[in-house]
């Protein structure tokens, strides 16, 4: 893996800019290697989103060490200069590239149709377009059995949530979450603060400090970062490892977690690539082998009986049983959103903007 910053790679480009100008064919040669690229728009750290990102293109090359070779760039924070590297990358000879977060999305569907000597793939994107790949987790699986072990661990019957943004995959997440724990415990309700930031530690802490006060004593949350577990574990109240295990910085007070593995998505694209057989694809997964959502760590104190409710749960999960937005579902008003029996569709979920019955606190306003 070469991992450079943006000014080690520029000194490199210019040479290799005329490399694939006149349009070479994708198959590669028996004996080729594969050179992936991969933009990170922020630091590489040792948790958190970007590490995760990172964890995935290090199993691309984990699976094939002698056949893959990834460029990384990573703390490329403005996406005029992502779009610029994107190019570079693909006239270097990269002919899988990947953007790692929605906020780059918007550039890829504009560039990849243009740029036919790569192939594109971005994570969190909304729609599979013109040489270009989208890739997102199912996080309300994840969301809702944790939920299961929160709504049997709480003492005062109020859960928190600190959001970051009011975006559908926060919203149907903090959504699955109550749901998870009404499964289990129909008495309970959500409180939800917003930070209003993907990272923010200050606001984070502020976030759980006002939930505490508001009786909360499990909380869980959007940004994915210890921080929240923290503030948490400094309150004595339990904190949920969301698409992140804390395990590692919360000691004592995470009470169950799950994390996001890109792994699958890198992997079999480069597959693809390498059999020259990929073509641009929308998958929206959760649990299960290949999947993006696996459950991690849980703590000592949560009995038996509620792992095993879980692990049930999981399995109906992968499985088809179970659908965690089955009606009947009533919003905030106490309108029905999901019918008695019925199950909310995908493109329903993905585009969800509301908040369902139980939740206490509002959507910001845009």
């Amino acid at each position: 893996m070469s991992n450079f910053s943006r000014r080690d790679f520029l000194k490199t480009s210019a040479a290799a800019s005329l490399v694939m100008a006149g349009g070479t064919k994708m198959l590669l040669a028996a004996d080729e290697v594969l050179k992936v690229g991969v933009i990170h728009m922020g630091a590489i750290s040792d948790t958190g989103w970007e590490y995760f990102q990172a964890n995935a293109w290090r199993a691309l090359e984990k699976e094939f060490p002698d056949k893959v070779k990834v460029t990384v760039l990573e703390n490329i924070a403005q996406i005029q200069d992502c779009e610029r590297l994107f190019r570079q990358l693909s006239t270097q000879g990269h002919k899988l590239i990947f953007g790692t977060t929605f906020s780059q999305y918007a550039s890829l569907k504009k560039l990849a149709p243009m740029l036919p000597n790569s192939h594109f793939e971005c994570c969190a994107g909304i729609d599979a377009g013109d040489n270009l790949g989208v890739f997102e987790a199912r996080h309300y699986e994840g969301t809702y059995l944790t939920g299961i072990a929160a709504g049997r661990m709480t003492k005062t019957n109020v859960l928190g949530w600190v959001g970051a943004f009011p975006v559908p995959q926060v919203i149907y997440s903090l959504n699955a979450f109550l749901l998870g724990a009404r499964s289990v415990n129909p008495d309970v309700v959500l409180k939800v603060v917003w930070a209003n930031a993907w990272v923010d530690p200050g606001k984070e802490k502020d976030a759980v400090a006002a939930l505490v006060a508001q009786g909360a004593d499990v909380l869980s949350g959007s940004p994915n970062t210890p921080v929240q577990g923290l503030a948490a574990e400094e309150k004595g109240v339990w904190s949920i490892g969301s698409t992140g295990d804390f395990s590692a910085y919360v000691k004592k007070k995470q009470l169950v977690s799950f994390e996001l593995d890109w792994s699958s998505a890198h992997i079999n694209a480069a597959k693809a690539v390498m059999a020259d057989s990929w073509k641009p694809e929308s998958r929206w997964l959760g649990l299960g082998d290949g999947g993006f959502v696996k459950m991690t760590t849980s703590s000592p104190e949560l009995p038996e009986s509620v792992a095993a409710e879980m692990k049930a749960a999981e399995a109906d999960i992968i499985s088809g049983k179970l659908k965690p937005f089955t009606g009947e579902i009533k919003d905030q008003s106490g309108a029905v959103k999901v019918a008695a029996g019925q199950s909310l569709a995908d493109a329903d979920i993905k585009s969800m903007t509301w908040l369902m019955e139980g939740v206490q606190g509002t959507l910001p306003q845009n």
